[in-house]
């Protein structure tokens, strides 16, 4: 009788031993996989990864080494995920067309942006979780070739220094530095002008020019991501006002960005996605997140995943 026991318990035994390594080898881990521009990528924030390369920026250290301060760590770490399984595609000056030709062929090249990822709609395939966060520099980018256009070039010595971060914090030193960088512009009377023109009026224009383009891109984008991983949870985080400091009633970016996340969110219930509101964002006056604004940004993604 005992012998028949023991021989019962060592077949059970067996059997949990070989259906043990069968599920893990059979396991799911979920995944994250974050999309967009310097925002997603935690640009400002102290530990971001990433250099210049020529005319460029390389962040391919950032995919997997971002800072524990960006809200795609903070989404990470309340899910519990690893850095191979939360994956930070943010890229510095990606626009829309450039996300949606990235999720198309893995690629993108051009006067803004250069980046190849060519695993990458295999990993989309795989997804849990995809989170989209792009448009911002569909009005910025062509807003800084503006600026530029308008000074004869010169603004790029003003411009360059503060889009890697240096006017982040308002203190003295910037803005001591900020005045010296405007007498050194010394434009002409014509350049003043045509300055003047773009603060004026040009900036609306561009930003009303943009829309239209920017919400195709953004539908393409999510028409191709739930082609590739139909069962992805898909986010689209909205848009905040990228200069607080400006007036409201003088601020073009309040209405433009309003109006943006108005459509979005349209958008994202016609295809089933979620819409998540960024508009409370704290900003830098790099027109980047704070480390508060990204755990707000993160804050407003679990939420988006507990309903």
């Amino acid at each position: 009788m005992k012998k028949r026991i023991v021989s019962l318990l060592l077949a059970v035994a067996m059997l949990v031993l070989l259906a043990v390594p069968a599920f893990a080898e059979g396991e799911h881990t979920y995944t994250y996989i974050a999309l967009g521009d310097s925002i997603t990528a935690g640009i400002g924030l102290p530990d971001a990864v990433y250099q210049k390369n020529g005319s460029f920026y390389d962040v391919s250290g950032n995919y997997h080494g971002y800072s524990g301060d960006c809200y795609v760590a903070k989404v990470a770490d309340a899910l519990g995920l690893d850095r191979d399984h939360a994956i930070n595609y943010g890229m510095p000056a990606l626009m829309s067309n450039n996300l949606l030709e990235l999720v198309q062929t893995g690629a993108t090249h051009s006067d803004n942006a250069d980046y190849t990822l060519p695993g990458l709609r295999e990993e989309l395939q795989t997804a849990d979780l995809i989170t989209v966060q792009i448009g911002s520099n569909d009005v910025l980018m062509p807003l800084m070739g503006a600026v530029a256009a308008a000074t004869g070039g010169k603004a790029f010595k003003l411009l360059l220094p503060m889009l890697e971060g240096n006017f982040r914090e308002i203190n003295a030193d910037s803005l001591n530095t900020l005045r010296e960088g405007l007498q050194a512009l010394d434009l002409t009377a014509e350049e003043r002008k045509a300055t003047l023109r773009l603060l004026d009026s040009g900036i609306a224009e561009l930003c009303s020019q943009s829309r239209t383009s920017t919400l195709a891109n953004i539908e393409a984008t999510v028409q191709e991501l739930q082609a590739l991983n139909p069962n992805a949870q898909i986010i689209l985080l909205g848009y905040y006002n990228p200069v607080p400091l400006m007036p409201t009633l003088i601020n073009p970016f309040v209405d433009h960005f309003r109006t943006l996340n108005r459509a979005l969110q349209k958008l994202a219930d016609r295809y089933g996605v979620t819409y998540v509101s960024t508009t409370c964002t704290a900003v830098a006056n790099d027109a980047h997140p704070t480390a508060c604004g990204h755990k707000y940004l993160a804050r407003q993604i679990l939420k988006a995943l507990e309903k």
